[in-house]
């Protein structure tokens, strides 16, 4: 995948500086209203413009029963989020099942991986046996929030692992960009530490969902992790929605950029008026592209060509 030949607003290195150093600004200065607002403009046409690019990129490479059990697997998911939101399913069922619904996806993957009979995708499909099971095992240790809060925190960098190899942001490599993107925010969070900035006077519901897990475990250093957190989520959305698009070889449909801005500006005005509802019903979208992402760029690292011309048939490659 080299570069893409649909570039209506040309991806430049000034664009690339103005915006790290405006997110790092804003994220030391300002992590909680820079947050705010990411969210509520951000959030939703993040997850959309991700599910589009996922199903631009991949859909031809990957069987359709495969596609079939992981969307089946991330309904069940969505229902209980939904659940949450409706008041239907306690907090403690709904995290309980986040877990679980991950655990089947990474097994589905792992077996998908295994059929390719290389040493590099059996590990890997090893690597997601494994990986499930010690999910299994923090949920018998009851320490299922602290495995979420870390999947959502990892959840941040994985455009590195999504863009294949050879793909490209206009003229600039896509991994090299990216690697440079999302190594700020371990630079800004040390930067804090060395700095001493102290925390935020006030926590509500209004803080990341992450913040009440970090200030309990990171109490020291809560302040850089918090704008080292809200920084790797601006960036994430900026690479999602930005950078990501300039891969494809032709834009979205007019449409589906109606549907998409239609909704998005329903869910924003509801941030508006209801915010920490809101933030339950964007979860239940947040939850369905963040779980997605993990099986996806297991087979990715194992080597099936996913996301190379190896493989051009709508069944696949196996």
């Amino acid at each position: 995948m080299g570069v893409s030949e649909h570039q209506p607003f040309a991806l430049s290195g000034w664009e690339l500086g103005m915006v790290s150093v405006g997110l790092v600004c804003a994220a030391m200065l300002a992590p909680l209203p820079l947050y705010l607002v990411a969210l509520t403009l951000f959030g939703l046409p993040h997850v959309l413009w991700e599910l589009h690019w996922i199903r631009q990129t991949y859909r031809l490479h990957i069987p359709n029963g495969m596609w079939l059990a992981w969307w089946g697997i991330l309904g069940i998911q969505a229902s209980s989020r939904l659940g949450a939101w409706a008041g239907w399913v306690t907090v403690d069922l709904t995290l309980l099942v986040d877990v679980l619904t991950l655990v089947v996806l990474l097994w589905v993957a792992a077996g998908m991986a295994w059929r390719v009979g290389t040493l590099r995708a059996g590990l890997l499909a090893g690597l997601a046996v494994g990986l499930g099971a010690a999910l299994l095992w923090v949920v018998e240790q009851g320490d299922v929030l602290g495995v979420l809060v870390f999947l959502a925190i990892v959840h941040n960098f994985t455009p590195l692992l999504l863009v294949a190899h050879g793909q490209y942001f206009s003229v600039f490599p896509a991994r090299t960009v990216l690697l440079a993107l999302f190594s700020l925010p371990v630079l800004v969070m040390i930067l804090l530490l060395l700095a001493g900035m102290p925390a935020p006077e006030t926590t509500g519901w209004w803080m990341p969902s992450e913040a009440s897990w970090l200030q309990q475990h990171l109490p020291s250093g809560f302040a850089a992790a918090l704008s080292a957190l809200v920084l790797a989520q601006c960036l994430h959305y900026y690479s999602v929605i930005r950078l990501l698009p300039t891969t494809l070889a032709a834009p979205a449909g007019r449409f589906w950029l109606w549907g998409m801005l239609a909704v998005s500006l329903s869910l924003t005005v509801y941030f508006m008026t209801d915010f920490k509802a809101a933030r339950q019903l964007y979860a239940v979208a947040a939850g369905v592209h963040a779980w997605l992402e993990f099986p996806l760029i297991l087979l990715l690292l194992s080597g099936l060509g996913i996301g190379t011309e190896q493989a051009d048939s709508p069944k696949g490659i196996i």
